[in-house]
């Protein structure tokens, strides 16, 4: 099968093109993106709902045009035609970047389907710059869910019947868990899993290569739960230890402004009084956010959390040759 041409949106191609980055397709030297993988995986996980989504969007015009009367019903290709170019490119934008797919063993039997059923009257091209606007539109948790479709649904019914997996990660690690839930961040930037084992722990769900069912159940020990319910409310991203208690960051007039424009990994505070916050998250979570807040944020308590953070901006003066590194206590 031959390599197909397709013309998407500036945007278009740039959401795929940081997909390929942020979902780690990368050829074997491990720096170039191999953006056909990406494409490989969009065109085999997500054609078949894609193709759902459109047949009950054309049968619903379909239906309202006839009840309007035989003239109006034919109408619907040029309706349908004109639907999918808006949603293509909602800025009145141009299809002037392509994009080459390259058919693959996985791929090819899909593209044959699609070319068989699904078409249309439209090009292969058509149907795929359509598709990829679709998927483009998505939050970037959503287009992680279609892209990494298979560890996705063997993690939700492992989840559903409460069994143990054996995974595997992209890092070539293997491991024996207790999946307890598949939860998202709240930018909608990533999907983790949240496992149990020694530990209670998160997983992005694009670093996981590989997902088998085990007949045994899942253990969920009570503090584990305890921990993994607090990263589901404040961010699955940063694990949660035992033992860890509130912070109390106080914030000058600057970093209260900062820390209403800087949402990215925003802890949620759990109570608020004028410039002071208190937090009940992950440390780290708390030491990774306000490191950029220099001066603009004082951590009152824990003195764990207070010292990490000395730490950091003591390695950075020493970087410049002004003051001597000192062990990071976290």
């Amino acid at each position: 099968m031959e390599k197909l041409k397709i013309y998407v949106t500036a945007h278009i191609a740039d959401v795929l093109a940081k997909d390929a980055e942020n979902f780690e397709f990368y050829k074997k030297d491990g720096r170039t993106l191999n953006k056909n993988a990406l494409l490989t995986k969009i065109v085999v996980h997500y054609s078949g709902r894609f193709s759902r989504e459109q047949a009950s969007l054309a049968d619903f015009l379909a239906r309202k045009l006839h009840a309007a009367g035989s003239e109006a019903a034919k109408a619907l290709p040029a309706i349908f035609d004109r639907l999918n170019e808006r949603a293509a490119a909602t800025d009145g934008e141009k299809f002037d970047v392509p994009l080459s797919l390259k058919p693959t063993k996985e791929s090819e039997p899909v593209i044959d389907y699609i070319e068989a059923y699904s078409l249309s009257g439209r090009t292969l091209s058509e149907y795929f710059r359509s598709l990829f606007a679709a998927y483009a539109s998505l939050p970037q948790d959503k287009r992680e869910e279609i892209v990494f479709k298979a560890q996705y649904d063997a993690l939700s019914e492992a989840i559903r019947r409460k069994k143990k997996v054996f995974l595997t990660t992209a890092a070539k690690a293997a491991m024996e868990i207790s999946p307890y839930a598949l939860s998202g961040s709240k930018e909608e930037l990533h999907l983790y899993l949240i496992g149990m084992g020694r530990t209670c722990f998160p997983l992005r769900l694009s670093r996981i290569a590989s997902v088998t069912l085990l007949p045994d159940d899942a253990v969920f020990p009570e503090e584990q739960v305890r921990l993994a319910e607090k990263m589901i409310r404040y961010g699955p991203q940063f694990a949660c230890r035992t033992g860890e208690g509130k912070v109390l960051v106080e914030l000058t007039p600057q970093g209260e402004k900062k820390f209403r424009k800087l949402y990215v990994h925003r802890p949620v505070p759990v109570k608020a009084e004028g410039c002071r916050l208190w937090f009940d998250c992950s440390h780290f979570q708390i030491v990774q956010y306000f490191e950029r807040f220099g001066k603009d944020a004082r951590v009152i308590y824990p003195e764990s959390v207070r010292n990490a953070i000395v730490s950091f901006h003591r390695r950075a003066l020493a970087a410049y040759g002004e003051l001597p590194p000192k062990q990071d206590p976290m």
